[in-house]
C-alpha cells in the first residue's frame, strides 16, 4: 500500500551520505517534498535508526537534506525528510517544479 502524501519524480543525482557510523557515496532515484530513495552499493552497513544527511548538488548550490532513513532494502534507503531549512525547500522546488528536462540539466 502507498503510504507517501507526494509525488515522487525520478532525479538521478550524485549524493553524499554522512552518519554518525560513515560517509558514503550514492545517487538519488527518486525525489519528492516529503523524502527520497538512494541508491547505494550493496552490503554498506547502516542503522535505520539513525538520522542522517545528505548532501545534493544541482550544479549550483549544494544543500544538505536532514533525513530519518524509513527503509534498507537490497538497492538502498529509502529517506523521510526532517527539519526542512529554507535552501532545502529551494533546491526540492528547484528539482520537482521545473519542467527542463531535470537528468539531463543536472549531469
Amino acid at each position: 500500500m502507498e503510504k507517501r502524501w507526494n509525488e515522487r519524480k525520478q532525479i538521478q543525482i550524485n549524493a553524499m551520505i554522512n552518519s554518525t557510523e560513515t560517509l558514503i557515496s550514492g545517487k538519488t532515484d527518486n525525489i519528492g517534498m516529503g523524502g527520497m530513495y538512494l541508491k547505494i552499493a550493496p552490503g554498506i552497513n547502516i542503522r535505520s535508526q539513525h538520522t542522517i544527511s545528505v548532501s545534493l548538488s544541482d550544479g549550483d548550490n549544494t544543500v544538505t537534506f536532514k533525513s530519518k532513513i524509513i527503509r534498507i532494502d537490497n538497492d538502498g534507503l529509502a529517506l523521510k525528510f526532517s527539519d526542512y531549512s529554507p535552501a532545502m525547500l529551494g533546491m526540492l522546488r528547484k528539482l520537482l517544479m521545473d519542467e527542463v528536462d531535470t537528468l539531463a540539466r543536472l549531469h
